[in-house]
């Protein structure tokens, strides 16, 4: 309250002026029973704003069938701030004005269909679509008079609620200049037809649906359904009042919104503070120059069953007033931009809380010539009374006032026998009390500013990239040295796109590039700035020689040693390949290089030469990739003791074995090998690279030893060490039989497979630890085998 007060009394020190609060009385200072000579008339004409486009300052209209070449207009972003949306007393806090309240006038140079060009340069930014921006066509002319009022199409939610004019010589008004109540809107009361009457609701934000508080205002930040409703207030608009009856806070512009009244003392606990929180006062200056309507009010929370009444809605907002002329005269002596009174209800059994009032609108006047008896008007919008009976349902949340609105005027102080009110709303109270308003407030004063520059652009549009320019010059036969040049106003090339007619591309300014046949191509150049603007040029580029050069494709090849390639050369006219020094010839066609090392790669260059200086060169790379050093083994050569063998291979990814038949695994690298007579087995293996080596061992087969020994112990403990006594290792055993006895004669274990051994067991039980006789009498592929002996079994 310290600065406002300072303020006031600094407007107090003009002599010549006067500044009232309160002059005016409640009905006229809204706009109610004021004398009409004629129905006011609305003399712009709006559109929402759909795309920008900065390089071609332009815009795409919704509607454009009010606007024409050579009609002043007026651009202007109505919300788009980023506030703070989380259910605490911090909601509604804004984060970021963003563009929301950038304004300037321009004039239409050309149009093709819904696309409108602005004559003068853009000066300002805008967010589309989230910021809401609107176009506004603004009457121009040298002296304009009017017979009745003038206003505004009421704000709709993308366009409406400014009345701006332009009367270069003077503007004549024999009523009223009235925008009361056309800004930002209240929003919507709960009124329920049921309801469970909860108390004690306390949250910032609800969604749309939600029975339990009132509509928020709407202001300069847009919020989506779900936290729509709630005593948060977003920016400035309102906040709705809750459950049980509490009344809604006021909307704001300069000056901040009132809260609402408390819920209704039948719930108990009375006064509980779960107001409706009022609009916050937003930042105006003459430098920032941002311009903004009034928000509206938060609706109160209303739930009689059957209530036969409107909801209590909170006041709209007053919209702007925009006057631009050399001399101004309103013979009814009013403009107005106040915000409207919450809305309440007449009905007897009206018992709820009630709406806030809308915030104060903004005018802004360029004159020059002093006016006689002008008033101005920008208050705030009252809050709503709470009418009902308190005898028979309690007391319950009156509406916050509105707060004050803004005046901006050119001069450097204000005009002589100039009137301004800026003056907050009036908090509600309830009736029938002495002036009890219940925790609702009212709203503070607006503010005025002097000097004021209203925002008009002057600068003739130029796009930046005035022209893109191509220059080329041939190096030899088919090859161009292209160059990129481009004429900016104000912003920089940061990047360059070649298109060069052949399907090649590149993205430098500058580019060499050799073509692949004769012929006219059509070559591109688009550059762009840094605001992201483009231009662009194509020219033909005309190739009348040509000459092709192939050193034929890149080639791998494996080796251990030195090799010899033929190169396949291509191309008409003579032929010259380097380095030379690998090369059998290094002058013709198809020459036989010669590489050493391994593991390398090599490169060939093939230039091809005519008789008018033109060449072409091409090259060809020879990759040389060592072969897997392979090592092939076996475990051992097959006889009767040893009938299987392992064999083995080393230095490759992978391996193939031949012949495969007398392998367990013909595709791994250690296989165990059966043959039936002696057998050369061979591996290939593939290693990094794709390349393949081979290698072999020589496998011997003899079975002419019958001859063969058995272990004279074994222990059958499960450690899979000699756990089990038997001729597993014979090949081809037939007719068998295998019987162990223990040393009272006594048979223990007893076979005719050769693939079954004693596992030291009898009669499913551990054989005691001693000497066993063992029998087998087989025929295998080492002759007929009778064996006897003894075998220690330990444990």
């Amino acid at each position: 309250m310290k600065k406002l007060t300072l303020f006031f009394i600094l407007i107090s020190n003009f002599s010549y002026s006067q500044v009232s609060n309160h002059a005016i009385p409640a009905a006229k200072k809204n706009g109610l029973n004021r004398p009409q000579h004629d129905p006011p008339e609305i003399i712009n004409a709006y559109t929402e704003v759909l795309l920008l486009d900065e390089c071609n300052n332009s815009i795409k209209v919704q509607n454009d069938s009010a606007f024409n070449i050579g009609d002043t207009v007026l651009l202007i972003q109505m919300k788009g701030a980023l506030i703070d949306t989380n259910n605490t007393a911090a909601f509604g806090t804004i984060i970021d004005y963003k563009s929301a309240g950038n304004y300037e006038f321009n004039y239409i140079s050309q149009k093709a269909g819904n696309i409108l060009t602005f004559k003068n340069k853009l000066t300002r930014t805008y967010e589309i679509p989230d910021g809401v921006v609107q176009l506004v066509r603004v009457p121009y002319a040298n002296n304009r008079s009017f017979g009745g009022g003038i206003t505004c199409q009421p704000w709709d939610g993308s366009k409406g609620g400014i009345l701006a004019v332009i009367a270069k010589s003077g503007l004549n008004s024999y009523d009223i200049i009235d925008v009361g109540g056309r800004g930002f809107r209240g929003g919507e009361g709960y009124n329920a037809v049921l309801n469970p009457n909860n108390c004690f609701e306390n949250n910032y934000n609800y969604p749309a649906g939600s029975q339990l508080a009132g509509f928020k205002g709407e202001s300069i930040a847009a919020i989506s359904q779900n936290i729509i409703k709630g005593k948060g207030s977003p920016a400035a608009g309102g906040g709705g009042g809750l459950s049980h009856n509490s009344g809604g806070g006021g909307g704001a512009n300069a000056g901040s919104g009132g809260f609402g009244g408390y819920q209704s003392d039948t719930c108990g606990n009375a006064p509980f503070d779960n107001r409706g929180v009022g609009g916050k006062n937003l930042i105006y200056s003459n430098s920032i120059n941002k311009i903004f309507m009034g928000s509206g009010g938060g609706g109160g929370h209303a739930d009689n069953t059957g209530l036969n009444f409107p909801q209590p809605k909170g006041g709209s907002g007053g919209g702007i007033i925009i006057i631009i002329t050399d001399s101004l005269a309103i013979y009814n002596h009013w403009i107005y931009a106040n915000g409207n009174d919450g809305q309440y209800c007449y009905s007897p059994d009206c018992n709820d809380g009630m709406g806030g009032g809308g915030g104060g609108g903004t005018v802004l006047l360029k004159t020059d010539i002093p006016f006689e008896n002008l008033n101005i008007q920008a208050n705030g919008g009252n809050g709503a009374n709470m009418l009902g009976s308190i005898t028979v349902a309690g007391k319950s949340g009156p509406g916050g006032g509105g707060g004050g609105g803004t005046v901006f005027f050119n001069n450097g102080s204000l005009p002589l026998n100039a009137t301004i009110n800026i003056s907050a709303g009036a908090k509600g109270i309830i009736a029938g009390t002495s002036g009890n308003a219940w925790g609702a407030t009212a709203g503070t004063n607006g503010q005025f500013f002097f000097n004021h520059v209203i925002s008009f652009d002057t600068v003739l549009f130029k796009r930046n990239i005035d022209s893109v320019r191509i220059t080329d010059s041939i190096i030899n036969c088919s090859k161009e040295d292209l160059k990129g040049f481009a004429f900016t106003n104000t912003f920089p090339i940061i990047s360059w796109y070649w298109d060069l007619g052949d399907g090649a591309t590149n993205n430098t300014q500058n580019v060499l590039h050799s073509y692949g046949a004769v012929g006219t191509y059509l070559v591109k150049l688009i550059a762009t700035d840094t605001k992201g603007c483009k231009d662009s040029i194509i020219k033909p580029v005309i190739i009348t020689d040509y000459l092709f050069a192939d050193a034929g494709n890149d080639t791998s090849v494996c080796s251990s040693g030195q090799i010899l390639l033929m190169l396949n050369g291509n191309g008409i006219g003579t032929y010259s390949w380097s380095p030379a020094a690998y090369l059998n010839n290094s002058n013709i066609q198809n020459p036989v290089a010669t590489i050493n090392a391994t593991g390398t790669t090599n490169k060939f260059y093939l230039t091809v030469s005519n008789g008018t200086g033109c060449s072409a060169i091409d090259s060809v790379i020879i990759t040389v990739n060592p072969k897997p050093i392979l090592v092939a083994s076996k475990s051992n050569d097959i006889n009767c003791k040893l009938p299987f063998a392992h064999l083995n291979a080393t230095g490759a990814l992978q391996y193939a074995w031949t012949p495969a038949n007398f392998l367990n695994n013909a595709s791994i690298a250690a296989p165990v090998a059966n043959p039936t007579g002696s057998t050369t087995f061979v591996v290939t293996g593939i290693g990094q690279n794709g390349c393949i080596n081979k290698d072999s061992v020589y496998l011997a087969v003899d079975f002419g030893n019958k001859g063969f020994d058995l272990p004279n112990s074994f222990t059958p403990n499960g450690d899979g060490i000699n756990d089990c006594f038997g001729i597993r290792y014979y090949r081809d055993v037939q007719n068998l039989v295998f019987i162990i006895y223990n040393r009272f004669g006594e048979k223990v274990f007893e076979t005719n497979n050769a693939g079954i051994c004693w596992d030291g067991n009898d009669k499913g039980q551990p054989a005691d630890a001693g000497n066993y006789i063992y029998y087998i009498n087989a025929r295998t592929l080492c002759g007929d085998v009778v064996k006897k002996g003894s075998i220690l079994l330990l444990r």
